[in-house]
Parts: structure tokens; sequence; C-alpha cells
């Protein structure tokens, strides 16, 4: 037995907690003041159209757009599929994708392809570019006389019809590789 304020007492017993440390994690939370964004326009509730042609330095192009026929707002971002049909229907050319080009695109040293808001009624575009100069010792070029439309984000497509306004050649000129520059706001396919 030990006496009280004995020397032979028991140490007492210590438990050690683990040790934690705190990762902070960031958020992927919208912030609050972000706008909202209207969901992705669908292809059936857009009337695509070709319209327009413009002209540079031999390039031409031809304004695509797309009209939201919907009762809400919805959204365009990117570059919309184009490609060049022939008159059976059959794809003969892909439309590269290009930031800028001559007639159309994003310039002033823009880098970013811009979130485009629909509301109803309103119009966004894209500008398909070409060239109608005969390349090395050719003589003529090839002209498509339709393109299939993808609005950007969506796989469902429209036939458009494209001719050269003031041309008696019915059909885009492919005298070079044709080119889609992203969708943007209003009717000119150009963003400044």
């Amino acid at each position: 037995m030990t006496a009280c304020g004995g020397s032979s007492a028991t140490p007492p017993t210590t438990t050690s907690m683990p040790t934690t440390s705190t990762v902070t994690v960031p958020s992927t939370s919208v912030p609050p003041t972000t706008a909202y964004l209207p969901p992705p326009c669908q292809t059936k509730l857009l009337q695509i159209s070709a319209v327009g042609s413009g002209a540079a330095a031999g390039n031409v192009g031809k304004t695509i757009l797309f009209t939201n026929l919907n009762k809400i707002a919805c959204s365009l971002s990117g570059y919309p599929g184009v490609a060049a049909l022939d008159l059976q229907g059959n794809q003969v050319a892909q439309a590269m994708r290009q930031l800028s080009g001559m007639v159309g695109g994003l310039h002033n040293n823009a880098t970013t392809v811009p979130v485009v808001t629909l509301a109803p009624g309103q119009v966004a575009s894209a500008e398909v570019e070409g060239t109608d100069n005969p390349v090395g010792t050719a003589t003529s070029c090839t002209y498509y006389p339709l393109f299939l439309v993808t609005p950007p984000g969506e796989t469902q497509s429209v036939t458009v019809s494209v001719s050269l306004a003031g041309s008696n050649i019915s059909g885009f000129p492919g005298c070079s590789p044709i080119s889609v520059n992203p969708v943007v706001p209003g009717s000119t396919g150009r963003l400044d």
C-alpha cells in the first residue's frame, strides 16, 4: 500500500490523439456574382439559314444565322459543324475551325470564344470562309451548293442552300479548304 503523498504512485496514463491536418479544397460552386446561363440552344428550336456574302482579297464569306424560335432564352458557344455537300447531298469537304478570318470571326486580338445568349427571336451568327481564286495551275474551282450545319454542342444537323450574291455560279467556292469561325452575337459573323 502506498500512503497519501508517497512517491510510489503510478504515473498517470496519457492518451495521444492522432494528428490531423486541414486541407483546403477549392470551391467548384458557381460564385453568386455569376449570371444565369440559359440552356444550350437545340437544333429543333433554331432557324438556321445561310445569308449574305462578303469578300476580301480573294476570300469569300457566307454568314450562317441561328435564330432562336423558342419561347425561352438559350445559349450558343463554340464552333458550328459545317460540311460542304454536293448536289446529291454527299459530304465533300469539312470546314476547319478558325478563330478569325479575313471576313468574319473574332478580331481586335480576341482569344476567348464568347457565350452568346439568345432571347426569343434573337440572332447569332458564324462565318464560313473560302476562296474563289484558283490555286496553282487550276483554272476553275469546286463550288458547293449546300452546307450541312450543326449548332455548337448539338448532334442534329440542318441542310442549307448557299449561293453567292451577284454571281451566276450557284454555290460556295472551294478553291482552297473552307473554314468556319465561332458563333458571335448578331447577324454579321464578326465580333470586333
